[in-house]
């Protein structure tokens, strides 16, 4: 079975009342509503937490379901993870103006980018994005992946390379800038790389 085998009997059925059905629902778009969470979220548990509260809401709204399904439940992931990003940011009082970056550039991703899949399934996008940082100045990208894939804070990359916090800062905001120049045709896909 496939998301093309939701068609309106299903969506009439589960409208009704029918678990079968919404079991069918559940079972055919569960991995592709996961896997656009992901995109945005970027944390497994979280984004499975997030369409499971699409597919409960699903349920309890079931008798307001109309035919086609397949936007509103895509919708419905987005809107979730916005509220995720958008409680993050309101929840955490010390963020960096490198983290608010990233969390702003995530919740421009999931306003603006309609199609997330292609990005996950483009092996040539992810290539493009890494050959941009390895062209970045040594200095510069040595901390930049040590702050992006390594999760190191920049006062513990500042201790290891014997350099002040605010060089780590510019450093980081260089990179930044540097990438959103070169890969202006793909920034919204710097935040799924960074943290995947």
């Amino acid at each position: 079975m496939s998301i093309k085998s939701i068609d309106e009997h299903v969506i009439r059925k589960i409208s009704k009342g029918e678990e079968k059905a919404f079991s069918l629902l559940y079972d055919n778009y569960y991995t592709y509503l996961n896997t656009i969470a992901l995109c945005y979220i970027l944390d497994k548990d979280i984004a499975n937490e997030i369409v499971n509260d699409v597919f409960m809401n699903v349920w309890y709204k079931r008798s307001t379901l109309s035919y086609p399904i397949h936007a509103y439940l895509i919708q419905s992931v987005k809107n979730g993870c916005l509220n995720y990003i958008r409680s993050q940011q309101t929840n955490e009082r010390m963020l960096t103006a490198h983290k608010k970056q990233l969390l702003d550039l995530q919740e421009n991703f999931i306003l603006n980018n309609p199609t997330p899949l292609q990005f996950v399934e483009s092996r040539e996008v992810e290539k493009e994005v890494r050959e941009a940082i390895t062209k970045l100045p040594e200095k510069c990208r040595n901390i930049f992946e040590q702050y992006i894939f390594s999760g190191k804070m920049p006062e513990e990359i500042a201790r290891e390379h014997l350099i002040t916090v605010s060089t780590v800062r510019v450093q980081i905001k260089n990179a930044l800038d540097k990438l959103k120049v070169s890969l202006s045709h793909l920034i919204s896909f710097l935040i799924v790389l960074f943290f995947n």
